[in-house]
């Protein structure tokens, strides 16, 4: 993906939830109700993704002149987001939400016919349904995927960040390769200092206040998305 694009991807994030919109017209499924779907099924796996590396802008990606704007912040100087997160061991953002989904999965009504893989799927996410096909021996999977993470700025206000996170659950009929219901949790910054850092805040003291954040957008949707299948 190019910068060109990982811009608009970033700054949609943010947009995104200062308007409480999607960057998306979202399906009519997202509109259904999960639970009568989930007690309907025979069975159901649930399986996650590992999340993509995080992506950071800088000033000298975001416009013309953006390296005199680099000189005065700094920003350009931090790590790629892929960096920073392997030398600060941030855990995996789809790992830390499908732990949480399982637990509520195996304590509901549903338990005794769900299969719930404790690990990254073992291949490479895709949009369609039908590579579930002679994968699973369960008529129904419920995939979570984490679309994108970012961590970006508002315009002139170079030194803040706002992390930005999107989630996507969708449960899949397996035998008619088709998506029967979906929900995207969008999460960002923009409201209060939950996902904010500074940008000398990234390396500061081991990574603690970009744990923090990444953490507390994890949770928030996994308590989103946890409410709707429980019913809560």
């Amino acid at each position: 993906m190019d910068i060109t694009s990982r811009m608009r991807i970033g700054q949609c994030l943010l947009a995104a939830i200062a308007l409480d919109v999607w960057c998306a017209v979202a399906p009519a499924r997202e509109q259904a109700d999960i639970l009568p779907l989930l007690e309907a099924a025979p069975a159901i796996s649930f399986v996650y993704f590992r999340a993509p590396p995080m992506f950071l802008m800088t000033p000298s990606q975001a416009a013309p002149g953006g390296g005199l704007i680099t000189a005065a912040t700094h920003s350009q100087q931090l790590p790629s987001g892929a960096d920073m997160e392997k030398a600060f061991a941030i855990p995996d953002a789809s790992g830390e939400i499908a732990a949480q989904l399982a637990a509520r999965l195996t304590t509901a009504a549903i338990a005794s016919k769900l299969h719930a893989e404790d690990h990254p799927h073992g291949r490479s996410w895709s949009d369609d349904p039908a590579v579930y096909r002679g994968e699973t021996q369960d008529p129904f999977v419920l995939e979570l995927v984490v679309d994108r993470k970012a961590a970006n700025y508002l315009p002139l206000k170079w030194r803040t960040y706002y992390y930005g996170l999107s989630v996507r659950l969708r449960l899949i009929d397996v035998a008619q390769s088709r998506v029967v219901w979906e929900h995207r949790c969008n999460q960002s910054g923009l409201h209060g200092d939950t996902y904010k850092l500074k940008v000398e805040e990234f390396e500061a003291n081991g990574g603690a206040r970009l744990k923090e954040v990444t953490r507390a957008a994890n949770d928030f949707c996994a308590h989103e998305l946890g409410e709707l299948l429980s019913g809560s």
